[in-house]
């Protein structure tokens, strides 16, 4: 009798890793968590804790189906009803990587129903995440004064933005600056520098993003002249 070999099914992607500074579990925390499939039980109990809906379903299925496909229980049906929930595609790049790996896990069962494998953890590979500085909202002229509000939008965030203040930064042209706003866009305030191009870096955990010559710094607009005062003199 000859034995088919099966080719274990790719397991997800690395990070980068993200700490979960704040101890609330997140989407990106959970999906760090599944990394090893040795730990999709303990994840498939935390999910019901998250506070944001955004990837909820998919890590479910994805949980679900590591399970399932190791022989250890899981849910194929609810694995099936999860990742056709996101057909889209997850709310993240970890989403993304979650929903490609699901996906892969069902392909492999319909080929090999009654099949189980052990599921290993990735290794190398690149990352889940390209983590950048998308780029700098000024209003449209690509220049900003000191004292005004720009936007800052990044990319394949694998973090909560909100977790920035007490584990990461923004800076502008090397100052450090408070961030106002975090969904999605992150709002700051240009300091008081000298005309120029800048650049900004935003830092969380270890790892920092820095967009080169992002925008240009401009002196304020002189103020209108005052009649009343430089007008001229009345006979």
């Amino acid at each position: 009798m000859s034995r088919q070999v099966l080719e274990v099914p790719g397991w997800l992607p690395p990070g980068p890793a993200s700490p979960d500074a704040d101890g609330v579990p997140d989407p990106a925390s959970v999906y760090d968590l599944l990394s090893d499939p040795a730990d999709c039980r303990a994840a498939l109990g935390v999910i019901p804790r998250l506070t944001t809906d955004g990837d909820r379903a998919l890590l479910r299925g994805l949980a679900s189906a590591c399970l399932a496909v190791q022989g250890e229980g899981g849910d194929w049906a609810r694995a099936v009803r999860d990742h056709a929930a996101s057909a889209g595609g997850g709310d993240s790049c970890k989403g993304r990587a979650a929903h490609a790996v699901l996906g892969g896990l069902l392909d492999f069962h319909r080929r090999h129903p009654g099949a189980s494998v052990r599921l290993k953890p990735a290794s190398g590979g690149p990352p889940a995440c390209d983590y950048r500085i998308a780029g700098v909202d000024t209003g449209g002229d690509g220049t900003a004064i000191p004292g005004e509000t720009i936007g800052i939008e990044l990319a394949d965030t694998y973090f909560d933005p909100a977790e920035l203040a007490s584990d990461g930064g923004v800076s502008i042209g090397g100052q450090e600056v408070p961030v106002l706003g975090d969904r999605g866009v992150l709002a700051v305030v240009v300091p008081v520098l000298a005309p120029g191009p800048v650049d900004v870096a935003v830092r969380y955990g270890g790892t920092e993003v820095r967009l080169p010559t992002a925008f240009t710094v401009a002196l304020p607009e002189p103020d209108a002249p005052d009649e009343a005062t430089d007008g001229p003199a009345l006979p």
